[in-house]
């Protein structure tokens, strides 16, 4: 290594360390941003079953999902699945559901609902975004699947609001018509997802939360505007020491 290249090297070493300390604090800040820097799990636009009139000129229907989960002789091959829009997850556990005689696989299907169609949410909790039916049923016969020995795993994405905001979001689960309280993850930030790893099984799971007032002013949106500037410091950090790092070598 020359001594023209020396400095380059070492200045482009304490930018990517520098990086390194400024996406681990906002790690600390926030789990979202302990995700890869141009990662990102929530749409860019939310899409409504029956949306505010606000925005009913540009929504788009969200998706459902279909899909054909392989039965084994040890129960249900495990498998991750979700919506093309990515507003729903559902992660189904290896041998969650036994096998069938006569059986092949299991159905499971994934279909967003309008949450006024719905009994109304407990207390002063109000629903975020779509609710979501799960259902299963086993291949060919089509009979619904009644037991699972574990819970299904559950992330519904919620949209971010302006006139509708809670501090706290959790996730609701009804298989007729009151709904249970399963709190869950709150994402919140720029991930604005909850998940919840206990739901039961077949039925419809929505985000609800206690509405509050406008983020504007509160330490939630001043910690997600911190987050977002260390974010962009720690970016500009890293193409930068990149860039000396190339430097170097060619020197």
């Amino acid at each position: 290594m020359s001594a023209r290249s020396r400095p380059a090297l070492i200045a482009g070493i304490a930018v990517v360390v520098t990086y390194a300390g400024l996406a681990a604090w906002s790690g600390h800040l926030s789990p979202l941003a302990r995700a890869p820097l141009l990662d990102g799990t929530a749409p860019v636009n939310y899409r409504w079953v029956d949306p505010p009139p606000e925005l009913a000129s540009t929504n788009q229907p969200p998706s459902s999902g279909s899909f054909s989960l392989k039965l084994t002789a040890k129960g249900v091959k495990g498998e991750v699945v979700f919506t093309s829009d990515n507003q729903a997850t559902v992660i189904v556990a290896t041998g969650s559901i036994a096998p069938e005689p006569g059986q092949r696989s299991v159905r499971l299907t994934i279909t967003p609902l309008d949450p006024a169609t719905l009994p109304p949410p407990p207390g002063d909790l109000s629903a975020f975004g779509n609710a979501v039916r799960i259902g299963a049923t086993f291949e060919p016969s089509g009979d619904p699947v009644t037991t699972i020995s574990e819970p299904l795993d559950v992330i519904l994405v919620y949209p971010p609001l302006s006139n509708l905001h809670a501090s706290a979001h959790e996730m609701l689960f009804t298989a007729g018509k009151t709904w249970d309280r399963l709190q869950g993850v709150d994402s919140g930030g720029l991930a604005q997802s909850v998940e919840a790893n206990n739901v039961p099984g077949s039925g419809v799971v929505m985000v609800a939360g206690a509405t509050t007032a406008s983020p504007s002013g509160d330490a939630g949106g001043g910690r997600t505007t911190a987050v977002t500037i260390l974010l962009v410091l720690a970016g500009c950090a890293l193409l930068v020491g990149i860039g000396l790092l190339v430097r170097s070598r060619r020197a």
